[in-house]
């Protein structure tokens, strides 16, 4: 597995599904040679966790500065670091929830966003619509307002949370099912028998399931390990 610190990868969106159909992966050994090409819009992104859309004068230039060849065609162009998501062993579904949709490997998504509007939100709503519309997909919106709307420093005033949901035709109950596990899981603590209806209700398969539950396991005993470590003997 390659150092995540090193390995960075350009990304080519669909204008219609929002979602990649085209990638190519280079290595960067000194991260200030990639920002000089990001210029101003990384400097408040040390590590260069964020995602970045590249224009064709960046492309060029990423190009040009570590030799990686990236045929955009006419579409957009995203820039992104290695993610731990990506070393799992099969399609996570986040970023590819409108195609998966539509052919039916997953059955429900949700999208948190806030209301008012503000920034760009959490999902590229004007996308689905389309497919709303045309009685391929249901959708399903609910707000949560907060005890008190929350100022912010622009001057903008957030109410709340706006929930969206999307599931096939046929589907529509896992909507339902998906707030009865959530509004059991405020009263309780998330486990991993939440975690593992959740995934059930977005469609992913049984081992697909067993591979991430194992994986949260693993993930929490390398934390308490490095919260606790133990103490050597001299």
């Amino acid at each position: 597995m390659t150092n995540d610190r090193s390995r960075f990868f350009l990304t080519a969106i669909d204008a219609d599904l929002g979602c990649p159909v085209l990638e190519a992966a280079f290595d960067v050994s000194d991260l200030d040679d990639l920002r000089a090409v990001l210029g101003s819009c990384a400097d408040d992104d040390p590590e260069l966790r964020g995602s970045y859309t590249i224009d064709t004068r960046e492309l060029e230039a990423i190009g040009e500065r570590f030799g990686v060849t990236f045929d955009r065609g006419d579409r957009d162009v995203h820039l992104q670091r290695w993610h731990s998501l990506r070393a799992v062993p099969y399609l996570v579904h986040t970023g590819y929830e409108l195609p998966l949709l539509l052919d039916g490997t997953k059955k429900f998504a949700r999208f948190m966003d806030l209301y008012p509007p503000h920034g760009n939100g959490n999902h590229d709503e004007e996308r689905f619509e389309r497919y709303v519309a045309e009685g391929l997909l249901h959708k399903e919106v609910y707000l949560e307002p907060f005890p008190k709307p929350h100022q912010l420093e622009d001057g903008g005033v957030i109410e709340g949370h706006r929930d969206v949901y999307y599931t096939p035709k046929g589907e529509e109950w896992r909507i339902q099912a998906w707030r009865l596990v959530f509004a059991a899981s405020r009263k309780s603590e998330w486990n991993e028998d939440f975690e593992r209806i959740e995934g059930m209700l977005f469609g992913y398969e049984e081992w697909q399931m067993d591979w991430w539950i194992a994986h949260i396991r693993e993930e929490k005993k390398a934390h308490v390990a490095a919260e606790h470590p133990r103490s050597r003997a001299g």
